[in-house]
């Protein structure tokens, strides 16, 4: 920043000025930062309107949390690093930083005085995209010069933090190298470097190493504790952070919503476990429970319960790499889907098959959606098939999301443990009323490249995350971590495909729509040529023109009723003839046949 005089300062007409009121947050748990200044640009001024109101945010120009997360599980060595603030490597244009305003002072003793601010500022609603464009447009200027390190800067960053992957190490030191030379050259310096492998870290210096054992993934920008991600470098495995709790005398339903935001679990491995908090949350909102008076002792004895039991995490760790063969010949992702009648929910493993045979498979991710709750008309409309339905197309967009986030040549494989819901997809949706039909559309549109299969409910881990499971169970569950057991084995031993038809199911529960009977109409030669249906139907207003008008006509001239009938037919095949034509003859004969008659 830089010392102004405003007493002596002439603005510009139309210019304006904002003064940002500053504070401090204390934080011990950090490695580097312990105090971080924060601007208050969200105060509002004498007109009532703070500098936030006034800016745009910008568009997101950074890939998700959760897609970095999943391409950070696909590759044999990882390596993360930090840039050292990042806000302060980038300067703001001279005209704007008159909205970047403050007054200090180093002692009480010491007159107040004004600064600018010359960089972007953290607590400015732009701040984010004004930094994150920035290292965009360096990784655009650098695809030439450094393309590997181009490609991590422009995918593996979420805000300032690198989370990147290579295949082996000798790309892993050509990319650290690249990187510190790409960013060097715009001010920018990385520190906190880690990774699974040493060799990879020998080259970075010393002091820019990170020295503790475990990273946060997803938080460490946060003063809030949260239920965060934590990755440990030397094991290499995800390890979980269990929240600071509040514990106060009573137990209110505000403070239950304020812990259940804690619980972020980016890649849903915990799915289960947030459940319980999302249904409890559901219960409390259907009861109509005051905010801030205490709840019943049963419910606060079961968020008593549900918090001490998510104490078992702290020794639980799950694998990071989660395509764990060196040579892979086959890989697959298999999503499962269920639901209960309380939820639906949706969880996708990756299975690896080696050039020795051997199979590793992993789960990925999960999703949870809690099922509706309301009125006794909304209940008996939402049947469980329906919530079974839910399920798959919940599976569906999941995969949509893994999909575009790893762009890996895998073959697909979604299963269920719903046959009506086999039967759905197997069908047109044209057949079924809307809330199915429409549902079967948009599945069987982004599944299309894979199979949907049934499986016994027994063996679908997405029975798990659609039902809720203490930790304590959830950490010694196989099948929610490694799939059912015949995915470790060759496609032979796995279930048989079902094969369902009408009769297997009542007609209520198929949802189909009624069927129209349509009387028997003799076919015409005219509605054998290909149309489409816009232009047969502006044709045949054509048609009713021609015909009025050559009444008309002949009444005038020859007293005649209307047109020969050889005339006639001639005409109207001559206009038929003038439409572009397609595939819907047997359509509009059915509409238009008494009209050609």
């Amino acid at each position: 920043m830089e010392l102004i005089d405003p007493s002596n300062e002439v603005l510009p007409p139309g210019e304006k000025t904002y003064y940002m009121p500053h504070h401090c947050i204390v934080r011990p748990g950090s490695a580097t930062t312990k105090l971080r200044v924060v601007f208050d640009a969200s105060c509002a001024t004498d007109s009532g309107v703070s500098l936030n109101e006034a800016l745009m945010v910008g568009p997101v120009v950074q890939d998700e949390l959760f897609s970095i997360l999943l391409r950070f599980r696909m590759s044999r060595f990882v390596i993360v690093a930090d840039l050292q603030k990042m806000y302060r490597q980038v300067l703001v244009h001279p005209s704007d930083r008159l909205l970047q305003r403050i007054v200090f002072r180093s002692s009480p003793s010491e007159p107040i005085r004004t600064y600018e601010l010359l960089t972007v500022t953290y607590g400015t609603a732009s701040a984010p995209y004004l930094a994150i464009r920035c290292l965009q447009q360096l990784a655009s200027e650098g695809e030439s010069t450094h393309p590997r390190a181009s490609k991590v800067l422009s995918k593996s960053f979420y805000i300032d933090d690198m989370l990147s992957g290579v295949d082996s190490e000798e790309e892993g030191i050509e990319v650290c190298s690249q990187m510190i030379d790409l960013l060097q050259s715009a001010g920018f310096k990385l520190h906190k470097w880690a990774s699974n492998s040493p060799n990879i870290l020998y080259n970075i210096p010393a002091e820019l190493r990170e020295d503790r054992n475990l990273l946060e993934l997803d938080s460490s920008s946060t003063p809030v504790k949260t239920l965060g991600l934590l990755w440990q470098p030397d094991d290499d495995v995800f390890r979980f952070k269990i929240p600071s709790w509040s514990y106060k005398d009573s137990i209110t339903k505000r403070l239950v919503l304020s812990e259940s935001a804690r619980l972020f679990d980016p890649l849903g491995l915990l799915g289960p476990i947030v459940l319980r908090s999302k249904l409890f949350m559901q219960e409390l909102w259907k009861s109509k429970v005051s905010w801030d008076l205490p709840l019943s002792v049963q419910q606060q004895q079961f968020w008593t319960d549900f918090r001490s039991d998510l104490n078992v995490l702290d020794e639980f760790s799950v694998p990071r790499w989660a395509a764990s063969v060196s040579d892979p010949v086959q890989t697959e992702l298999h999503g499962f889907s269920d639901a209960s009648e309380n939820a639906y929910g949706a969880c996708i493993y990756l299975r690896v098959v080696s050039a020795s045979g051997s199979v590793s498979v992993h789960l990925i991710t999960a999703k949870s959606r809690v099922a509706p709750k309301g009125t006794e008309k909304l209940d008996q409309m939402i049947r469980l098939p329906c919530l079974e339905l839910c399920g798959a197309l919940l599976l569906s967009h999941l995969y949509e999301k893994v999909e575009s986030s790893l762009q890996i040549p895998a073959r697909l494989f979604f299963w269920t443990d719903s046959t009506i819901v086999v039967h759905w997809l197997a069908s047109s949706p044209s057949r079924w009323k809307k809330f199915v039909g429409n549902r079967v559309a948009e599945i069987q549109q982004i599944t299309a490249s894979g199979i949907w299969r049934h499986i016994p409910g027994i063996e679908n881990p997405a029975d798990v995350i659609s039902r809720g499971m203490p930790a304590q169970q959830l950490v010694e569950h196989s099948l929610w971590w490694q799939g059912p057991i015949w995915l470790q084995q060759p496609n032979r031993f796995w279930p048989d495909p079902v094969r369902t038809s009408d009769d297997h199911f009542e007609r209520e529960q198929l949802q189909e729509k009624p069927s129209v009977s349509l009387p028997a109409v003799v076919q015409n030669s005219i509605f054998s040529l290909k149309s489409s249906l816009s232009s047969l139907v502006r044709v045949v207003a054509y048609m009713q023109r021609f015909c009025s008008n050559s009444k008309k006509r002949n009444r005038e001239t020859r007293n005649t009723d209307a047109l020969s009938t050889a005339e006639l037919e001639e005409a109207l095949v001559a206009l038929v003839k003038l439409a572009q034509q397609d595939s819907f003859a047997d359509k509009i004969y059915v509409q238009f046949a008494p009209l050609a008659k």
